[in-house]
């Protein structure tokens, strides 16, 4: 009687080259880890640098198409785009932000996405792929003392569907995920004991998230397996934008 080794399932995104910004740190560099566990060939790029790319400013054009080149050059083709690079300046009421600072959110989170996905463009209509941008659950519900970068991050959405509308034609799909309070750099130096017992009480699934747990979502919806999803802007956030958890509702 003969024996067989088990038949080994492909990787979902084997031969695919997927480009992820952001990807040094938190979010950005879970997803580079869960793409890669798929089979993908990821190439990172962010401000402080990457072992495939040296430091990028996003929001410097020319220098986000000469890394698009460079990643063409060595690749040959590019498949998805992950725009994860964001910023977060000080939390202050709307009257008290500084100018610059309004501007800023909106150079890196949105400027930042749309250099990326521009100089990536004609690579992924080539390829047919995908985009995924990283917006906030704070696109889609506001949070105290954070109206620069809830603008920024509700630009993001917006901007994703409208590139879902521009894009479909040419066989590119476009889609975000808004992560809710999630167990990055950038949230954990702003917690507090007091914010974290609020985030687990107000948070249906009564917890912060790991990075990677958002990078799942992101590896989904760059993956063939999402091939009829375009212009979503997905809530990943343990059910915040769903509602109040646990109001004292009397019977009725």
């Amino acid at each position: 009687m003969s024996s067989s080794s088990p038949a080994q399932v492909p990787a979902p995104l084997g031969g695919k080259v997927v480009v992820v910004t952001g990807a040094a740190s938190g979010i950005g560099a879970s997803t580079v880890e869960v793409l890669r566990s798929q089979g993908a060939t990821v190439v990172g790029w962010d401000l402080s640098g990457t072992p495939e790319a040296g430091p990028l400013d996003l929001t410097d054009a020319a220098a986000v198409r000469a890394a698009a080149q460079a990643v063409l050059d060595e690749h040959g083709q590019v498949d998805g785009l992950v725009n994860c690079a964001g910023i977060i300046t000080a939390n202050l009421p709307m009257e008290e932000i500084d100018p610059a600072d309004f501007r800023r959110n909106f150079d890196v989170n949105v400027g930042g996405t749309v250099n990326a996905s521009q100089a990536l463009h004609a690579a992924l209509v080539a390829s047919g792929g995908a985009v995924v941008n990283v917006a906030s659950q704070a696109a889609l519900v506001s949070l105290p003392h954070q109206a620069a970068y809830t603008a920024s991050k509700g630009a993001v959405a917006a901007l994703t569907r409208a590139m879902a509308i521009d894009w479909a034609e040419v066989g590119v799909r476009v889609n975000a995920v808004c992560p809710g309070f999630t167990a990055t750099p950038m949230a954990i130096q702003q917690m507090t004991p007091e914010l974290d017992a609020a985030v687990s009480r107000r948070v249906p699934l009564g917890r912060m998230f790991k990075p990677e747990e958002i990078g799942s979502v992101i590896s989904f919806l760059v993956s063939p397996a999402a091939s009829a999803v375009t212009g979503v802007v997905m809530a990943v956030d343990g059910g915040w934008t769903a509602g109040e958890p646990a109001l004292p509702m009397g019977a009725a």
